[in-house]
């Protein structure tokens, strides 16, 4: 499949979903402007919007499916396995609150790793199999270059909280870009649907500084550049794990709220 058909392959329901989450999300921003009347009935919140870089850790278990088929004249064992080599990558995130407990993050992340594939097969004839069947096997494998771009757009929950640490969880979705490193690549770009959760802590340096430790979890399926192409065709669901730690600039401000009774 030649790379200029990678469109194609971003069909329009995955473009229309990707975009009603971000205009969902982000359409409710204009709340802010009306939180001090929505605020909670004592305390002091801090209506915070803030920006983010960090770096994380890439690790994408292997999916190792087994099929075992049984012939008149023998048994055949299939196993498929497809997962990704560990890799380091980079997360910039723009968050604001829209309620004191309540906010959205727009997530944008990048990270280079290799999509590994590999099939085998295992025949063993049994006592009917005709003399010409004898046990057999084969395998192919592959390893391709990839550079993974994520847009995601989660809600973001306010956990328990001190005077420095703050916690949350989080959850949306959003699309995963998978482009080739081969130049001129024989592989078509793969476009995937992803939902993400996770939970972190926000700890307070300063004013405007802090830092983020969280874990997020991205879901989906597989990329699968084997169309057509030397590798096995494999396109399984799976799980990223990404433990990211960031730096945070927040633009946030403190209002005082008078005590409601």
């Amino acid at each position: 499949m030649a790379p200029s058909q990678f469109s194609s392959r971003f069909t329009f329901t995955q473009t229309f979903s990707v975009l009603a989450v971000l205009l969902a999300i982000i359409g409710v921003s204009p709340v802010v402007a009306q939180t001090p009347s929505m605020l909670e009935k004592s305390g002091v919140f801090s209506s915070q919007t803030d920006v983010s870089l960090g770096v994380f850790g890439q690790f994408t278990p292997s999916r190792v499916p087994v099929a075992t088929s049984t012939l008149p004249v023998g048994t055949s064992i299939q196993q498929t396995i497809q997962g990704a080599s560990i890799s380091a990558g980079v997360l910039g995130a723009f968050h604001q609150s829209f309620r004191p407990w309540l906010g959205y993050n727009v997530n944008f992340g990048y990270s280079r790793l290799h999509e590994n594939y590999s099939e085998g097969t295992v025949y063993t004839p049994n006592g009917s199999a005709p003399p010409s069947y004898t046990q057999h096997d084969s395998f192919m494998h592959g390893s391709i270059g990839t550079n993974v771009y994520e847009l995601t757009a989660t809600y973001v929950v306010q956990g328990p909280k001190s005077h420095r640490l703050t916690t949350f969880a989080q959850l949306g979705g959003g699309t995963l870009a998978f482009l080739p490193t081969q130049d001129p690549s024989p592989y078509a770009v793969q476009f995937r649907s992803a939902m993400v959760f996770g939970a972190g802590i926000n700890y307070r340096l300063s004013e405007h500084f802090g830092l983020r430790g969280e874990y997020r979890g991205l879901f989906y399926k597989n990329p699968d550049f084997s169309r057509n192409g030397p590798f096995p065709t494999t396109k399984l669901f799976t799980v990223t794990n990404e433990p990211t730690l960031s730096m945070v600039y927040a633009f946030g401000f403190k209002k005082k709220v008078a005590k409601r009774f």
